[in-house]
């Protein structure tokens, strides 16, 4: 693959517009300080190259009762990509994201469920569809995920985080239902598409959407495919023995100020904290984790590395709510 060489507008644009791209075309250009059509043309070049894969809605699925969630390394015998492409939604658990990686472990699976029996099931599932290729797994329950803004191309005034963490549950009639469900397949869809889909007046629908957004979505992103660009995704899980709220803060603090740091969360398990490098050669990476090792000397016990390979298509909704 070539990769797509940017030049100064566009890594601003899409700062921008990876939590922003719902935002009218108009001030999109404004703010990048371009015309409308150069907003327009680059946005389509992105597309068309494959760094742009999806618009993606944060929902919450917390309030929509999915309120555990687990992150799932498996370790396989024969690890193919269609293979892990095969591992689907069962009914209480929604597989939030799937990759294949390198190293200790072959896949990683980010999955939310109802309750706490669900993830039994859904292990005896992974059994089932490996047979006997099912070498090892193991078990992290994050506490709280941040998806910060895309800091490699600079930070910005307009910097958003998608945080995912536990809330309330809340009632949604059929027609919240069917704008969640559009918005799961395509976040990027026109207010006056939105309405043509549901059979409802512009008007209702951008209220109900402004609701939807202040109760139901997390936040917006875009879900890019890196190697077009020639960047690199590695998480880094580590067991630090302390997590008194104070280092909790320190923790995200770091995690927030590092330009390197794509993602961040706590959990519960072996490792609890975790920090996704986004970076484009292995230099960067080094540095990085010798800045962790640095900054965390006393409290860091032990961590791993996970290099991620492919990520396959999120899925933010699960197949019925």
């Amino acid at each position: 693959m070539q990769e797509l060489k940017l030049d100064k507008i566009d890594k601003k644009l899409l700062g921008y517009i990876f939590h922003n791209f719902r935002t009218p075309i108009t001030q999109i250009a404004k703010k990048c300080r371009i015309s409308r059509e150069q907003a327009e043309y680059r946005i389509k070049k992105y597309e068309k190259s494959g760094l742009i894969n999806k618009y993606l809605a944060g929902i919450n699925l917390h309030a929509l009762g999915y309120d555990k969630n687990y992150i799932i390394k498996l370790r396989v015998k024969n690890p193919q990509i269609k293979k892990l492409a095969e591992i689907n939604n069962l009914k209480n658990i929604l597989i939030f994201t799937r990759v294949s990686c390198y190293g200790q472990w072959d896949y990683m699976v980010s999955v939310f469920a109802k309750d706490k029996t669900s993830i039994l099931e859904f292990i005896s599932y992974l059994y089932e569809l490996w047979k006997h290729e099912l070498s090892d797994y193991e078990i992290l329950e994050p506490i709280e995920i941040h998806y910060f803004p895309l800091k490699i191309f600079g930070k910005t005034e307009y910097d958003k985080t998608l945080s995912y963490a536990e809330s309330r549950q809340i009632v949604l009639d059929d027609l919240d239902k069917k704008i969640l469900s559009i918005l799961a397949e395509n976040a990027n869809i026109k207010i006056v598409e939105l309405a043509h889909k549901v059979n409802s007046k512009i008007e209702t629908i951008n209220y109900r959407l402004k609701r939807i957004e202040k109760n139901m979505i997390l936040g917006y992103r875009i879900f890019l495919n890196l190697d077009v660009i020639g960047y690199n995704l590695t998480l880094i899980n580590i067991k630090m023995n302390n997590l008194s709220k104070p280092f909790q803060n320190k923790l995200r603090t770091y995690a927030k100020q590092r330009d390197r740091v794509h993602a961040f969360s706590l959990s519960v398990g072996k490792f609890n904290t975790t920090f996704q490098i986004i970076y484009k050669h292995p230099e960067e990476l080094k540095k990085e984790i010798n800045k962790i090792k640095e900054t965390f000397a006393e409290n860091l016990i032990e961590y791993e590395l996970i290099n991620i390979e492919k990520e396959l298509e999120p899925k933010m909704l699960p197949d019925v709510f």
